[in-house]
């Protein structure tokens, strides 16, 4: 794990009642049309802060990933008995991540995240532990009405995307993690990077303001 790295850029999205996705105008018109939404959130937020060089991974992350893609290739299954290739190609939890690299023509290597509770926390982990500049995106599609009744509260849709390189504007200064930490949220993260607090501590690693 890299002692120190660099925040380069981010950007912080959640659903409101006016704005129930990002802006996600750079795509072309014709890819757009057969995004789902946790597509349009994952990739439109990094397209804000994608350097204009190709030398950078990505982590994409979901806890969910494609619950909508999912739930309809059930469906379709159940009632037709066959699934769509195309639906199949959407659900997939890395689909987000191959349809950025064909976007911006980024063929550096990615990786797709899940890990429950954990996932923002793994997907930094990851980013942390690479020597080369990194792309964080983590996101969520607002959760399906068919869910509702078996969650605490409704899972609104939300996005961020951070730029963690080797040599950049903000340093950061990374040591071990304690093991009693809380679950690293959204919110925890999006403090810090909007510097409302001056450290972030998970089970495996703890980023500070150096």
């Amino acid at each position: 794990m890299n002692n120190k790295i660099y925040i380069d850029d981010f950007v912080i999205w959640q659903e409101s009642a006016d704005e129930k996705l990002p802006d996600f105008s750079f795509i072309p018109p014709m890819v757009r049309r057969r995004m789902s939404n946790i597509e349009k959130i994952a990739v439109g937020l990094a397209g804000k802060i994608a350097p204009q060089q190709q030398n950078y991974t990505t982590v994409f992350a979901s806890r969910f990933g494609e619950w909508e893609q999912t739930i309809q290739l059930i469906k379709q299954f159940f009632d037709d008995h066959e699934m769509s290739p195309a639906g199949f190609s959407n659900s997939v939890h890395n689909a987000a991540a191959g349809l950025f690299s064909l976007i911006t023509k980024n063929t550096n290597s990615y990786t797709a995240i899940a890990a429950g509770d954990d996932t923002l926390e793994m997907a930094v982990l990851k980013a942390l532990t690479e020597k080369r500049d990194v792309m964080v995106v983590f996101a969520g599609e607002h959760n399906p009405d068919i869910y509702t009744p078996l969650l605490t509260k409704p899972h609104d849709a939300f996005g961020l995307a951070v730029m963690i390189t080797q040599n950049g504007k903000r340093q950061i200064k990374v040591m071990p993690g304690q093991k009693d930490a809380d679950v690293l949220t959204l919110k925890t993260m999006a403090d810090f990077l909007q510097g409302n607090t001056n450290q972030v501590i998970t089970k495996s690693w703890v980023i500070q303001n150096d």
